[in-house]
């Protein structure tokens, strides 16, 4: 199992005047312990007034007055000072994205870090957002699913032609092409039936947000199964959670459980950042000497 980290890039802490030295402070340390990947989030603009259902818990999660840094941004910030994690978003909301854009911005990233950008990617869910960008919130599968293919095809694509609902390209040229080949893995949120159904015939892996163990089963179980019909390999789709743990010592207790599940990235949840710098920069070292992950010297 491999583990990774929210950076503190949002919330409360991204107030604070160091916020950018804390942010490539736990990405140079992730990095220099061995874990797998540095995770961002997004949220573009927020209503003053959240009317949708948080659909991951009791209540909506944030302060709509506390900053959200832009995730590819803030990936780029710190893939400088970074040699080996990867770089991850959980998650870019396609919708709000124009795919051709989007995969320039990424494309570009992934040649520039040596090819260690981790694409995690949903359909997003607070309406009022989707509202206030101007997009349908109606639409918001489709268009994932669309802008999906296009990345793929953008990426892969000698010459591109592309025919969509919302997006068409005619004997294009589309440069750089990423890193890594055939392309950075795609990773994909949500655990709605269609979100799930998207997973197992688009993705290269799943972020699940935190539920109980037998629910977290079952979805999995879902998603091989729906792979398996499409023809794809279930087990060639990973799965990255936090396991709903809230301390290194349940986190640790998890692993093996979380392991036999199929779970294949276990992550740090962005709660350990409510201490201080050094207080969260000391969890990782120890998460990391107990759990035993290959250390590299400091540069």
């Amino acid at each position: 199992m491999e583990f990774g980290v929210a950076l503190p890039h949002f919330g409360p802490r991204a107030r604070d005047p160091r916020v950018a030295e804390r942010v490539r402070d736990v990405a140079t340390a992730a990095d220099r312990l061995g874990y797998y990947v540095v995770w961002t989030a997004e949220h573009v603009i927020f209503p003053r007034s959240v009317e949708t259902p948080y659909p991951y818990g009791d209540r909506f999660p944030y302060d709509v007055n506390d900053p959200v840094l832009d995730p590819l941004t803030t990936l780029s910030w710190v893939a400088g000072a970074t040699t080996r994690v990867r770089l991850g978003s959980a998650v870019l909301v396609l919708p709000y994205h124009h795919p051709v854009a989007l995969a320039k911005s990424l494309a570009s990233l992934d040649v520039l870090c040596g090819g260690r950008v981790l694409l995690g990617v949903a359909g997003g869910w607070l309406r009022e957002e989707f509202e206030l960008l101007g997009i349908p919130f109606a639409e918001r599968g489709a268009r994932t699913d669309e802008a999906i293919d296009l990345l793929k095809h953008l990426w892969t694509a000698e010459t591109v032609d592309f025919d969509g609902r919302f997006h068409q390209l005619h004997d294009a040229a589309f440069f750089p092409k990423p890193q890594q080949t055939p392309h950075p893995p795609i990773w994909i949120g949500g655990d709605s039936g269609p979100a799930l159904r998207r997973v197992a015939t688009r993705g290269d892996g799943w972020l699940a947000a935190p539920r109980d163990l037998p629910t977290l089963e079952g979805m999995i179980g879902q998603i091989r199964r729906t792979a398996e019909e499409a023809g794809r390999d279930p087990g060639a789709i990973g799965v990255a959670t936090s396991g709903g743990a809230r301390t290194l010592d349940e986190m640790l207790d998890l692993v093996p459980t979380l392991e036999r599940m199929g779970v294949t990235v276990m992550n740090m949840a962005s709660r350990f950042w409510a201490a201080s710098l050094d207080e969260a920069l000391e969890l990782l070292e120890t998460f990391a000497e107990r759990a035993g992950l290959t250390t590299s010297p400091p540069c």
